[in-house]
């Protein structure tokens, strides 16, 4: 399936996102990721939807969002073993970057985040795609 622009639309508060996805918090968003099965040919799906929604907050908003910052808590969390140090994380690299940007897009055409720019960062905001309605 080809995504074009025509797929997107932008509302007033500068959100851009695929069209039809709602906005949601990020308990429902986790049932509605887990429930569509994302087959994204990725080992680290799991643990980057879990670590989206840790640092949401209840309306599934992530205000000034550093991506370096999020992986380096949020996604070390969500992958800590017991076998992890109280101190273990993950390293935010050039790979990595690379990595999260395309699982970034990828959740972002299929109408699960929403972005918009905030100068410097963006924001995220959690959705659920348009044939999603729980």
């Amino acid at each position: 399936m080809t995504i074009t622009a025509d797929d997107f639309t932008t509302d007033t508060d500068r959100w851009g996102y695929r069209k039809g996805a709602r906005f949601v918090g990020p308990d429902e968003w986790l049932t509605g990721v887990r429930r569509a099965g994302l087959d994204l040919e990725t080992l680290v799906l799991e643990s980057v939807t879990e670590a989206y929604a840790a640092a949401a907050d209840d309306n599934g908003l992530i205000i000034d969002f550093r991506p370096n910052e999020w992986y380096e808590r949020h996604v070390s969390d969500a992958m800590r073993s017991d076998d992890d140090g109280p101190d273990w994380t993950l390293t935010y690299d050039r790979f990595v970057a690379m990595a999260l940007m395309d699982i970034d897009m990828t959740l972002s055409n299929s109408g699960y985040l929403a972005g918009r720019g905030n100068g410097d960062s963006k924001d995220r905001r959690l959705t659920l795609p348009a044939a999603d309605r729980g």
